[in-house]
């Protein structure tokens, strides 16, 4: 083997081992870098505002953006979260009543009346004998093992959001950085492309308009349906409207069934109450106002301004999801949309690329 091969082999080794080790320090803080990557980048037309006006004076600029949008995050968050956790009381105080009290009674009864459970009542009779059920214990004791569940958890919540502050933590600092040199790093990302000024320009583009439009458009999807999802519980009674109107909002990412995995339940409770209006009320708001909204909304703001067909996203999330977590809403259609770019360029006519 030739000197020069043996040092190329070398440098091979050297160069794998070193990003290998790298990802391994990294691994434990990539979630919330790509989340701080994802907020430089919806929050940097902001920073240049401010930059500007800071007569570019970039530490200053980067300081007062990363002060907003830690204003932004946590506030309205730690606000919402409070009033959340207020109904969550309020409904398991509320079942364990309704269960003390007996009302499950007439509620069960109410739901044996209406055809479609009447005929699944029926094939759970022939099949388990729901004779011997005693729903009363069954329920208590279901409640009991909740409340002992929830109380168990207390001190792994307390260790969850020590390092949920720790991240945080991690993000202010990185968020400062990044708006401070973000185009310096930008720069330096261009050049490691292999590909042409305008085909870098395009890629960069596209991930920058998906991350804007799925942010955007989801979280705006998300708000409208949550709260009119909300707002529906409210108009017909239903107990900790802001609660589940928050359980909608993000029901409302899961693909098809969406915030009818919400809402469509109950309906079925009310019918089941015999409150019939109420029900129909809550099942035509649930169909026509907050289905819809999704159906004309997530195509404008996420579909239009990408140019990426509707299936790949849907896939794109779904998969995302699957594969990365939460983070996955925006990495899914994010692959999805670097890989339509690199299918775009290699498709090109090797002539028109020479000329860009």
């Amino acid at each position: 083997m030739q000197k020069e091969q043996l040092f190329n082999l070398l440098f091979l080794t050297v160069f794998i081992l070193a990003f290998y080790l790298l990802y391994r320090i990294l691994a434990p803080y990539l979630v919330t870098l790509a989340w701080t990557a994802i907020l430089t980048i919806l929050f940097y037309p902001f920073f240049k505002r401010l930059n500007k006006a800071f007569k570019e004076q970039r530490v200053v600029a980067a300081i007062t953006m990363t002060i907003i949008v830690i204003v932004v995050i946590i506030i309205p968050s730690g606000f919402l979260l409070n009033l959340i956790a207020r109904e969550v009381v309020d409904i398991y105080n509320y079942s364990e009543a309704f269960v003390r009290e007996e009302r499950h009674i007439a509620f069960f009864e109410g739901m044996k009346k209406v055809g479609f459970f009447q005929r699944i009542w029926e094939v759970l009779d022939r099949n388990f004998d729901m004779s011997q059920v005693n729903l009363n214990t069954v329920l208590l004791e279901n409640l009991r093992k909740l409340s002992v569940y929830v109380a168990g958890q207390a001190s792994k919540f307390i260790r969850s959001l020590s390092t949920g502050i720790f991240k945080f933590f991690l993000m202010t600092v990185a968020l400062f950085f990044l708006f401070r040199d973000g185009e310096q790093l930008m720069e330096k990302i261009k050049t490691l492309l292999p590909f042409s000024t305008t085909e870098r320009e395009n890629i960069l583009k596209r991930i920058v308009d998906m991350i804007h439009a799925t942010i955007y458009g989801g979280i705006v999807v998300a708000l409208v349906q949550g709260g009119l999802g909300g707002l529906g519980f409210l108009i017909v009674g239903l107990p900790a409207p802001l609660f589940w109107g928050t359980v909608m909002a993000f029901f409302s990412f899961v693909p098809i069934v969406g915030t009818a995995l919400v809402w469509f339940p109950a309906v079925v409770i009310l019918f089941a109450q015999g409150t019939y209006l109420k029900g129909v009320i809550l099942l035509a708001w649930g169909m026509i106002i907050v289905s819809l909204s999704d159906n004309f909304l997530r195509p404008i703001l996420i579909g239009g301004r990408t140019q990426v067909h509707t299936l790949l996203l849907f896939f794109g999330i779904l998969g995302g999801l699957r594969v990365f977590g939460f983070l996955g809403l925006i990495a899914g259609p994010l692959v999805i949309t670097i890989c339509l770019a690199l299918i775009d360029i290699y498709t090109t006519a090797p002539l028109s690329r020479s000329k860009r």
